[in-house]
């Protein structure tokens, strides 16, 4: 097992390789596991693979350049060597092994393991520490079938064509956005995407993507049109374009029955763009780390079923800091 303290602020942080894995606030060096806002922030020196980085230049110009590097490519660093893996996450996403004299540490970041349209799924990766996110580390959040979930996604849609409304999916601009426009690849509606939503789709286009059909969501739309849109763009005026309107919000927070009422959506749909319980658990199992971390989400509740699995496993941030020295 590595003798190398890990701690947590706010990001992992290895202080005897002075590396931070996806700080929230600018560090003098990091690991970026993926585009997403809440992972990116202004260090002077940062890596990610080539699609984040050509991601986080899309959506935050004003940043310095994220220098890339592939799946499967050493980097050295003093005293560690560095390798991206697919995360499943996202496009671009990563889980981060450092190898060092002392062992081998695994960053599975935002993590999937479920197959995706737009990321190749994550594969366990052989490590002795492991630092596992936990966004649904609970047993509540065992995800139904993706495949029924998207076909009770088409009848809906389809319902609310047939009532004269237009259909508004809500998901983020950033993976969840081209995860829906592909799975409604088949189904030949018309498909019109918010700007912030079409500008990254077009992003991954350049990145080898490909889509249905999709055009700029502005002006009035045709008969039958769904809307895809990002969550914070649902009261951006959208009845002067769509006329009468229904929104379903698709996320794996749908899995709690008092979603709906809570963000006021005419339907939920858990279709998420994370691991779920059970498949965390099976990762962690996987990987067959000494130790496993968890991390955000519901870390200790995590950790407490890892442990009941066998496995040594705590929350990084209820480590006594201290003792690490």
């Amino acid at each position: 097992m590595t003798g190398y303290p890990i701690l947590w602020d706010s990001g992992v942080y290895l202080p005897d390789l002075d590396l931070w894995l996806d700080p929230r606030r600018p560090r003098r060096r990091a690991i970026i596991s993926h585009a997403h806002d809440d992972h990116v922030a202004a260090h002077p020196l940062a890596y990610a693979t080539p699609a984040t980085c050509r991601l986080v230049s899309h959506r935050r110009p004003s940043l310095a350049a994220v220098q890339p590097l592939d799946y499967g490519e050493a980097l050295t660093l003093e005293r560690c060597r560095v390798t991206f893996h697919p995360a499943g996450h996202v496009l671009g996403s990563a889980q981060t092994l450092i190898e060092t004299d002392a062992g081998r540490i695994l960053y599975t970041g935002d993590l999937k393991t479920r197959p995706g349209f737009t990321s190749e799924s994550a594969r366990p990766v052989s490590a002795d520490v492991l630092v596992l996110e936990s966004t649904f580390g609970k047993p509540h959040y065992r995800f139904p079938d993706s495949g029924e979930v998207i076909a009770n996604l088409v009848r809906w849609c389809g319902d609310v064509l047939a009532g004269d409304a237009t259909p508004v999916l809500l998901g983020y601009s950033l993976g969840k956005g081209q995860e829906i426009l592909s799975a409604l690849a088949a189904q030949g509606f018309a498909i019109a995407l918010h700007r912030s939503l079409f500008g990254v789709t077009e992003v991954y286009r350049t990145l080898g993507c490909e889509f249905p059909d999709y055009r700029l969501l502005e002006g009035a739309v045709g008969p039958d049109t769904v809307a895809i849109i990002p969550p914070t763009a649902r009261r951006d005026g959208l009845s002067a374009w769509l006329g009468e309107f229904k929104t379903a919000s698709l996320t794996g927070w749908a899995m709690d029955a008092s979603l709906k009422e809570r963000l006021d959506v005419d339907a939920t749909f858990p279709l998420s763009d994370h691991a779920d319980f059970e498949e965390l658990c099976c990762y962690a199992e996987a990987v067959g780390a000494d130790l496993t971390y968890t991390v955000l989400g519901f870390d200790e509740e995590l950790a407490l079923h890892l442990r009941r699995r066998g496995l040594r496993a705590k929350a990084l941030a209820s480590v006594d800091q201290l003792r690490l020295f």
